[in-house]
């Protein structure tokens, strides 16, 4: 990037940035936050929720188009985010920063099933409910995470094409000389949408319950361990290495479980456990 155009990005973010402070009692001003990173980082799309302690993500905004893209950010708030590797970190204790989502992510995510068959892939049928359906494929992501008062975290994520390079060093650097800034809107922003909350349902709660419990009564719970690991995208290796097992005993208890449970591969395995999500959710609607 040369001076002259480094000076333009600047004055360009300081310019939205500026607009979201002022109005940021109004509910455009996430949006306006978002172009202003936009200005001096260019994306493709880019989206914005809250993370908090027993209970579902908040949305905040995003830039999706198609219907698809909508519906995938629906599909992410009603049950997959508690597989997702942002997600998993914050549980972890995600400090506030700029991450690749490589960084975060189990060593296996990225061929796992729930990037492979309901992140990523568009699939025609939906005979299991609650996959990530229409998410655009081919994106490299980066994620900025601003800790927010009550143990709550912000996620910004902004999607960019692999095909055009995705994000590069230089980006992230931008981002990180920002990102007090960014986060310093951002909470100001979250004070008045905070004021706009209905009181929530302890859905995160109960959905990690579930994730907890899957298999309880069937598997050991070395097994269960094995299983929760396995559908949150963690290879064989990353599973021994965090559960200081042997690879041969990890591979012993997937055999093991997939008996159990009657199954064959790990794509059944997220199915059960995708099919058992959705059917709770049901229930909780009901």
């Amino acid at each position: 990037m040369t001076p002259e155009s480094s000076s333009a990005r600047i004055a360009s973010f300081c310019k939205y940035a500026s607009k979201a402070i002022d109005k940021s009692e109004q509910s455009e001003s996430p949006y306006l936050l978002l172009e202003a990173i936009n200005r001096i980082v260019p994306f493709k799309f880019a989206m914005s929720v809250v993370y908090q302690p027993d209970n579902a993500p908040i949305y905040v905004a995003d830039t999706f188009v198609s219907r698809a893209e909508k519906r995938a950010i629906s599909l992410y708030l009603d049950g997959t985010y508690i597989l997702n590797p942002v997600y998993n970190a914050y549980l972890a204790g995600l400090r506030t920063g700029v991450h690749r989502i490589r960084e975060l992510a189990p060593d296996n995510y990225f061929s796992s099933d729930y990037y492979r068959e309901f992140k990523v892939q568009q699939l025609e049928d939906e005979e299991i409910g609650y996959r990530t359906y229409g998410w655009p494929a081919g994106m490299e992501e980066i994620v900025i995470a601003v800790e927010l008062p009550a143990k709550r975290m912000a996620e910004i994520s902004l999607h960019r094409p692999v095909r055009v390079g995705g994000f590069s060093e230089a980006d992230l650097q931008l981002l990180s000389g920002i990102e007090p800034m960014i986060g310093a809107i951002y909470r100001g922003i979250w004070r008045h949408i905070k004021l706009q909350d209905k009181p929530q349902s302890g859905k995160a709660s109960s959905l990690e319950a579930l994730l907890r419990n899957f298999g309880a009564g069937i598997l050991s719970a070395r097994e269960c361990e094995v299983a929760h690991m396995i559908l949150k995208g963690h290879s064989s290796e990353s599973i021994s290495s965090h559960l200081d097992i042997s690879i041969t005993t990890v591979k012993t208890h997937r055999k093991h479980l997939y008996a159990k449970l009657g199954l064959s591969t790990q794509q059944e395995l997220f199915s059960v456990f995708l099919n058992s999500l959705d059917g709770a959710l049901q229930v909780s609607q009901s």
